[in-house]
């Protein structure tokens, strides 16, 4: 009777190796067979991955070429005070989307969808940026799905070769300061390349990408796509999307509360938030606090950076100004390959979580202290804090997913990114407008070249702008007045940054309290299973009898 049983075990395990099931929810205690077979990979997997890393690079162009270029498009299309919203809007609709997206792929099979737009004013960019965070939304979706199509062993490397992948999109800024130097299309030569190159990788995953269709991950629950629709929880994402979430911040932490109350006690088939997963604080809520407060920085730093670097070091060439920023994508390749090489051999992701997060919070500290003689440990603080945040991501990345449905994890990174560079950019606005001895710093710095006092003002005023046009119609104003006004600007700035940095380590202690507080995660869990099998892994005999 023992060896029976045990062989009915073992074609019971077997049986679940074989079949696409998508694993909606498992016990953190249960119990993971020890001899299993090692884990292949196979041409269709490994086409499949690459077509994977394409939409990963597709989403990440759309993410860092328009954010280094904004004080371009605002001084070409402006001025406006709200031209930061041409990237908060792509993070937050992207947000939107990603809270859905892994259940409208599993009922509608999405592979991608990406829209370019360009416009004439900033509203219009604006609206551009919604429409790639629609799109961008979706392919951000290849984080979970590179997990589901791997062996849950080697679910960390398949994250980690994510970053050196993106080679192509980290040149981003580069090209798009190309564009601007060297071609009369300027900073809109940016957003056509963007526009040829998601043309590019558009038809790649339809060639080689097939993952379970609609029939392979509903065949034992008999459900339309229509009813699957229905049993999405609406009310939900929009307590989640509302725009009362970013500001005014009180109205949006009680839109949250009504979320988590709603998500808690509705009968609701694929709430957005499930509880289930909440209880469990240690390995999923406290993972969650790690992922957001710890990762604010990743998406705001694209647009923080760059500006400061232009404003405090670069001067007008603008192809120092792609060097510049450059450095944030050279720091998250090398986070890539420490997460490669380094992380899955030390294991024990709880104590890893603790060192990154910390390390990020001095060094967020280190760029509180940058001035405007500080340009080497500007540089340097900057590469390596973007080689210290992109690791703890991954790594939750790959906590939170193994054991519970994986789409739910990729909730919350871009709506961080909406948050953290709304925060962050108000901040930096209101304490360079708000600078209180601006005006008399801007009068202390033209002393002695000659400027009549009776233009200080509209010296003041231009100089709030601290645009050419701007400067152009202040009377009496010379090149020496000029660079006089640009310095104080720049002092003005460098107390702004100086305060929003200040904040971020706010959150980053936040960060580093929530990594003690997590648990690492179960060794029986990284063993060989795969979530789902693709289509065209199939064998004839699969699909025939599939049809029947």
């Amino acid at each position: 009777m023992p060896q029976e049983e045990e062989k009915a075990n073992n074609t019971e395990l077997e049986q679940k190796k074989g079949d696409a099931v998508y694993v909606e929810d498992v016990d953190s205690e249960r119990q993971y067979e020890t001899a299993e077979l090692e884990p292949k990979l196979n041409l269709q997997t490994v086409l499949a991955y690459l077509a994977l890393a394409s939409q990963f690079n597709a989403y990440i162009l759309t993410l860092l070429m328009p954010s280094t270029i904004l004080p371009y498009i605002n001084a070409d299309l402006g001025p406006n005070p709200n031209y930061t919203w041409i990237t908060i809007s792509w993070t937050l609709c992207a947000s939107i989307i990603v809270s859905v997206g892994g259940r409208l792929a599993d009922i509608f099979w999405v592979r991608r969808t990406i829209v370019g737009a360009t416009g004439q004013s900033i509203n219009q960019m604006i609206a551009s940026g919604i429409i790639f965070g629609i799109g961008s939304g979706f392919q951000e979706m290849a984080y979970p799905y590179i997990q589901e199509i791997v062996p849950n062993k080697w679910r960390i490397y398949a994250v980690g070769c994510f970053e050196p992948s993106a080679c192509v999109s980290f040149l981003g800024p580069i090209v798009a300061y190309a564009f601007i130097e060297h071609t009369s299309l300027g900073w809109r030569g940016a957003y056509w390349y963007i526009c040829g190159f998601h043309s590019f990788f558009g038809i790649f995953p339809a060639c080689v990408y097939f993952p379970p269709n609609f029939h392979t991950k509903h065949k034992t629950d008999g459900k339309t796509k229509w009813q699957l629709v229905n049993e999405l929880d609406f009310i939900g994402l929009t307590l989640f999307s509302a725009a009362h979430v970013i500001a005014p911040m009180v109205i949006g932490i009680l839109c949250l509360v009504a979320l988590g109350f709603w998500s808690a006690y509705a009968d609701l088939k694929y709430p957005l938030m499930p509880p289930r997963l909440f209880r469990r604080w240690r390995r999923f809520a406290m993972v969650l606090v790690v992922c957001f407060a710890g990762g604010m920085l990743y998406y705001s730093m694209n647009v923080l950076w760059p500006r400061q670097s232009q404003l405090l070091f670069t001067g007008p060439n603008p192809i120092t100004k792609g060097a510049y920023a450059e450095q944030i994508p050279l720091g998250t390749t090398i986070a890539g390959i420490i997460v490669i090489t380094i992380c899955p051999r030390i294991g024990h992701e709880r104590w890893q979580l603790v060192f990154f997060e910390t390390a990020q919070t001095a060094l967020i500290g280190s760029l509180a202290s940058v001035g405007l003689n500080h340009k080497v440990q500007a540089i340097c603080t900057v590469i390596f804090l973007s080689s210290m945040v992109t690791p703890p991501q991954l790594l939750s990345f790959t906590m939170l997913s193994l054991g519970i449905d994986d789409q739910v994890d990729m909730n919350f990174p871009p709506a961080r990114g909406a948050v953290a560079t709304a925060i962050y950019t108000t901040i930096t606005n209101n304490g360079f407008s708000k600078h209180s001895k601006f005006a008399s710093e801007v009068m202390s710095h033209t002393q002695g070249l000659n400027f009549p006092n009776a233009n200080v003002p509209a010296l003041v005023k231009a100089a709030a702008l601290n645009t050419a046009a701007a400067y152009k119609v202040v009377p009496g104003i010379n090149a020496k007045v000029t660079a006089a006004a640009q310095l104080a600007v720049k002092e003005a700035y460098v107390k702004a940054f100086s305060t929003t940095y200040l904040s971020a380590t706010g959150f980053g202690g936040l960060a580093v309290i929530a990594a003690f507080c997590t648990k690492d995660t179960d060794v029986r869990m990284k063993n060989a299973s795969r979530v789902v099998r693709l289509e065209n892994e199939k064998s004839h005999e699969e699909l025939a009898a599939e049809k029947v």
